[in-house]
């Protein structure tokens, strides 16, 4: 499966709440914590998902809960 790569800044009091809200959408993307003292994550998201997916994080972005937010190269690469 071919992902996209997003990393952001959650806002921590809201992370539970942005983080709950991706899991409960089944296969939106996957998400992890790159740095918890800067709360900063980063996210899969399957190439058929990204227009939900930067739907959803745009309303996020607009309440305050993500910053930052950001479309990169690549995450993880695999082994060569």
């Amino acid at each position: 499966m071919n992902c996209l790569y997003y990393q952001g800044y959650l806002e921590r009091e809201k992370i539970w709440f942005v983080v709950g809200a991706l899991r409960n959408e089944d296969h939106l993307c996957f998400e992890r914590t790159v740095d918890k003292h800067t709360n900063l994550f980063e996210f899969f998201v399957p190439a058929g998902n990204e227009q939900y997916f930067t739907h959803l994080m745009d309303y996020f972005v607009a309440q305050g809960y993500v910053f930052n937010l950001e479309k990169k190269e690549a995450g993880i690469l695999p082994p060569q």
